[in-house]
């Protein structure tokens, strides 16, 4: 009897829940189905979609009618800036291609499911660390750049719109253009109260190469080289460092990309002892993509960073601008070339390499059908550790 009592009970709840909403408007229907599918989520879930709608958001991306964003979307300022940026990514998406094509050709098993890449003088290009190394399961980016924290979005944004919109355009243009961000535009377009540093750019980009963001978590280095959180999630802003898990779409494997701020030059190394286990504890056998660099790495003071790269390294990809060629011993490295190299543009002529010009008139260097790195005329290297 207390069965069937309960049972009555129930359907006549759900009768009268029908019912109300049968009486009401469509739009205040939809409205109350919206509401009951938002309550019925957990509160990891909504702050995933949270971040993911911002992400989408700043990438031009179109976000579901339930977002609290939704309303920004329908504004002019924004279908201008998504149309734009559909049409620049469109273009970044046909080079892409060859970058694709490059990376599943030239490197192959057991080097392309290596785990973890690390990458020095990245800044914050997420973007071409996945296209050559879509297998990956932890990026280490490093650059100059602070963490920053996520966009904060809301009703006050709505006079500044379209001044925002233009600043993560004018942040992201260079890179989809010509394969690489310029520092010195880069201390002006993410340092502002719109972009506060690297993660705003990163979570774009995510968006951008089809991903989902999971979590956000502003992290630092303690005093024996590992990553600790930060405990009070409001001093995002002030971390060192931001660690953003994400997955493929429709996969649950997560993923993470660590990006730490530092000055990667001897003095500031030897001085911040932190930051020097954090590098003595990098695994052995790691992935490294260097391009882009400003061939600081050509330098006797940036010796700790380049030894760094050479000793837990099986596997190197970078352009001229990466580590000096005099520095790689082919007793123990394999060294491939691709593309031309003549002489580094006009800022950088005096990193010119003379062994590294010999090489290419030794070594028949391999065809490239794209740009990357500062010359039009662009290299490649792949070094594989003996």
């Amino acid at each position: 009897m207390k069965n069937k009592t309960l049972f009555l009970i129930s359907t006549i709840s759900a009768s009268m829940i029908i019912g109300c909403n049968q009486s009401t408007s469509l739009g205040t229907s939809n409205q109350t189905a919206d509401t009951v599918k938002v309550q019925l989520k957990d509160s990891a879930t909504l702050a995933i979609e949270k971040l993911n709608d911002i992400a989408n958001f700043i990438a031009g991306i179109p976000v579901d009618k339930s977002s609290i964003l939704y309303d920004f979307t329908q504004t002019p300022e924004w279908n201008e800036y998504a149309d734009e940026s559909k049409t620049a990514w469109s273009r970044f998406d046909s080079v892409a291609k060859k970058y694709s094509a490059f990376s599943k050709s030239e490197i192959q098993s057991p080097y392309d499911t290596i785990k973890t890449l690390f990458y020095p003088f990245a800044g914050p290009d997420f973007l071409f660390a996945n296209i050559m190394f879509p297998n990956v399961e932890k990026m280490i980016l490093i650059g100059l750049e602070a963490p920053g924290s996520v966009p904060k979005i809301d009703s006050t944004l709505k006079d500044s719109l379209k001044k925002v919109l233009a600043l993560y355009r004018t942040s992201i243009e260079d890179v989809i253009q010509l394969s690489f961000f310029r520092t010195i535009d880069m201390k002006n377009e993410l340092g502002n109260s719109a972009i506060n540093g690297i993660t705003p750019i990163i979570m774009l980009f995510l968006a951008r190469s089809d991903k989902e963001i999971v979590e956000v978590i502003p992290v630092d280095i303690d005093r024996n080289g590992e990553l600790r959180k930060v405990k009070n999630p409001k001093n995002m802003a002030m971390a060192g460092a931001v660690k953003i898990l994400y997955r493929d779409k429709g996969d649950t494997k997560v993923k993470q990309v660590i990006y730490l701020s530092t000055n990667l030059a001897d003095p500031a190394l030897n001085s911040n002892v932190p930051f020097s286990k954090f590098l003595n504890n990098i695994d052995y056998g790691v992935v490294t993509f260097v391009k882009s660099a400003t061939y600081l790495m050509h330098k006797s003071y940036f010796s700790v960073i380049r030894n760094t790269c050479l000793k837990k390294s099986l596997f190197i990809l970078q352009d001229d601008s990466g580590i000096g060629f005099k520095y790689f011993d082919t007793k123990k490295w394999n060294i491939k070339l691709y593309g031309t190299y003549t002489k580094p543009i006009k800022l950088f002529e005096d990193f010119f390499e003379q062994n590294y010009f010999d090489a290419f008139k030794s070594i028949k260097p391999g065809h490239l059908n794209f740009r990357i790195g500062y010359s039009p005329k662009s290299n490649l290297l792949i070094a594989i550790k003996r």
